[in-house]
This record gives C-alpha cells, structure tokens and sequence, in this order.
C-alpha cells in the first residue's frame, strides 16, 4: 500500500477535472496523468473497474498495482498526478509483467512533458 503522503484523493481529482490530461496505454493498465505545479512529489491512485471480477480478484490487482509503483515511485518526476486504471490484461499478469509495462511508460512520461 502507498504511503499516504503518495495516495491521489479520486474523489478530489475527479472534482477539480482534468483538461490538460495525458494518457498512456499498456496491455495490462492505463495511465492517466498530470502535472500540477506547486507540488513536490508524485500523487498516484488506482481505479479498478467491477467488470475485471469479484472484489477478491480487484483487491489482489489493485495490491500488485500498488506494490509495483511503489517499487519505482522515486522514478515518478515531482509534481504529477498519475490515476493508473487496470484493465483486462492485468486479471492475469503476474508481478513481472506489470514491472515491465511500467517500466516501459515512465520513460514516456518524461519524453511527453
């Protein structure tokens, strides 16, 4: 689980609208992101939707998520607000696959600033 220092607030964000949002798309989760001046670390939050299965199989995707963005979070630049929305391919990926579609966004993150 993220510290709460890192957790996005959804219901915040999805209040105050995203207009300059930038998305990003693996097989296994999309990423929608942000950058919001004034902050001085990253802000990442995780929306698993009810049609990936019961709550049993969302709470493990969300925890592997969670586990593998916390393993890089110093690689996430200051200042961004990232939601990361699992989709079909993340039911049945396993903590390596997930490591190396991340690892193959970030860098685009940086490139699309």
């Amino acid at each position: 689980m993220l510290p709460g220092k890192f957790r996005l607030k959804i219901n915040q964000a999805r209040k105050e609208g995203w207009p300059d949002k930038k998305d990003l798309y693996t097989p296994a989760f999309k990423l929608i992101y942000r950058f919001k001046e004034g902050e001085n670390q990253p802000k990442i939050g995780f929306i698993v939707p009810g049609k990936l299965g019961k709550n049993a199989r969302r709470n493990r995707i969300r925890r592997l998520l969670a586990e593998v963005v916390l393993s890089r979070l110093e690689k996430f630049p200051p200042g961004i607000e990232v939601l990361v929305i699992a989709g079909k391919g993340a039911t049945e990926a396993k903590h390596e696959e997930l490591s190396a579609f991340l690892d193959q966004v970030l860098p685009k993150i940086y490139r699309r600033r």
